[in-house]
């Protein structure tokens, strides 16, 4: 049972993090755009491995920012914790005019009321010229990236796809406003459709319980889109009955992310067939999403205290080690490489590591303590080792 305890404490690799007593899940920056003409306030979120070493994380830019940022990291973290999907850097944009920046161009409707509008275009050339370019600069991020919108915003997530499809990779639009313009966006859907042979992106659709006005140009978008021959789209779709127009952000994230990383989650008996299996899981995500990726450090972790639980010493220091070199920033996996190494009697290179997960945790490091810990017991026993060889 204690083993067990162990193994579960040790699938999230950074604990630390989460019992931090000052807890931040993000930093507000302003960029000034000339395309949109004036300045933009944006919230950028890293996730926890990001310190760790040099992994390059795809990107969830997502509109409505204050209000749909954190409870969007939060599933995020909570799912990549799972090993549902991968960590991932996540971009929150605050809108100064919601109507105007996501509604694509009026040409039908006559209706008064939304005539600012219109603005959808130049609003995601801010996100393809200004605002990508900005964090693929300043951020290690992989080449994938990832739109999610609700209402206005789901309506551009659409309009994106259908006039831009290259811009991301992947596009989760909830509830989308498809009344928007008479439902000319449906027309145009049909044209997209009907021309597009061949598209490798991702498209996940939601809609809660809605009024008509909502549901009929809804459920018109998800029959052609369904129906539609376009090789490689990925297209999904999923209705939330017990949630209303604002309750179902939070699900719709949540079964959105699942789907755009479908594939990510590891087959349960892969674990038991050692690191090359593992690795060879993650080479086949790999491949399927375009872009390098390295197994978890949380992973690897727990595939060397299996090894040490089995008492099979030599390979859980050769994958303690693996994990060393992959996360040269982590003081865990300092520490659970020395674990093994003392385990093995190799009580030099023991101190050494621990005295190096000790150097590299922070001050608000919840293991900070253990460490301090595990080097004085592995001194102690050096002092008795050296009193007893000099006898």
């Amino acid at each position: 049972m204690k083993r067990l305890f162990i193994l579960i404490l040790l699938s999230i690799p950074n604990i630390a993090a989460a019992l931090d007593s000052n807890i931040s899940i993000g930093k507000t920056i302003e960029i000034e755009s000339k395309t949109l003409n004036e300045k933009r306030i944006i919230q950028v979120h890293l996730p926890d491995a990001y310190r760790n070493g040099e992994t390059r994380f795809p990107v969830l830019y997502l509109t409505d920012g204050p209000g749909h940022f954190s409870h969007t990291v939060g599933t995020m973290n909570f799912l990549a914790n799972n090993g549902r999907i991968p960590q991932m850097i996540i971009v929150g944009v605050a809108n100064t005019d919601r109507t105007r920046d996501l509604t694509p161009k009026i040409l039908v409707s006559k209706d008064l009321r939304f005539q600012n509008g219109g603005g959808a275009d130049n609003f995601l050339n801010f996100f393809e010229q200004e605002l990508i370019p900005y964090i693929e600069k300043n951020y290690r991020t992989q080449p994938y990236r990832v739109f999610s919108g609700h209402s206005f915003g789901g309506l551009f997530a659409l309009n994106a796809f259908l006039t831009k499809p290259e811009v991301f990779n992947a596009y989760i639009s909830v509830s989308p406003s498809l009344w928007w313009d008479d439902q000319r966006l449906i027309n145009d859907a049909k044209v997209f459709f009907n021309k597009t042979a061949s598209l490798d992106r991702t498209l996940f659709v939601t809609m809660a319980a809605e009024s008509d006005r909502m549901l009929g140009p809804y459920n018109e978008f998800v029959n052609m889109a369904k129906e539609s021959k376009v090789k490689g789209l990925i297209f999904a779709n999923k209705e939330f009955d017990d949630e209303d127009h604002g309750s179902t952000v939070l699900r719709s994230q949540y079964f959105g992310l699942k789907q755009v990383w479908d594939g990510w989650n590891m087959p349960r008996d892969t674990f038991s067939q050692g690191l090359s299996a593992v690795q060879a899981h993650y080479k086949k995500i790999a491949k399927k999403f375009g872009f390098d990726v390295q197994v978890p450090e949380g992973i690897i972790n727990n595939l060397g205290y299996n090894a040490l639980g089995d008492e099979k010493l030599a390979k859980a220091i050769e994958v303690f080690a693996y994990n060393v070199k992959m996360y040269p920033n982590s003081a865990n996996v300092y520490d659970s490489l020395a674990d093994a190494q003392e385990a093995s009697g190799a009580l030099n290179k023991a101190y050494k590591n621990y005295a190096k997960a000790l150097e590299l945790a922070e001050s608000n490091d919840a293991n900070k303590a253990m460490f301090e810990k595990n080097k004085e017991r592995v001194a102690k026993l050096l002092t008795v080792k050296n009193k007893i060889a000099g006898e």
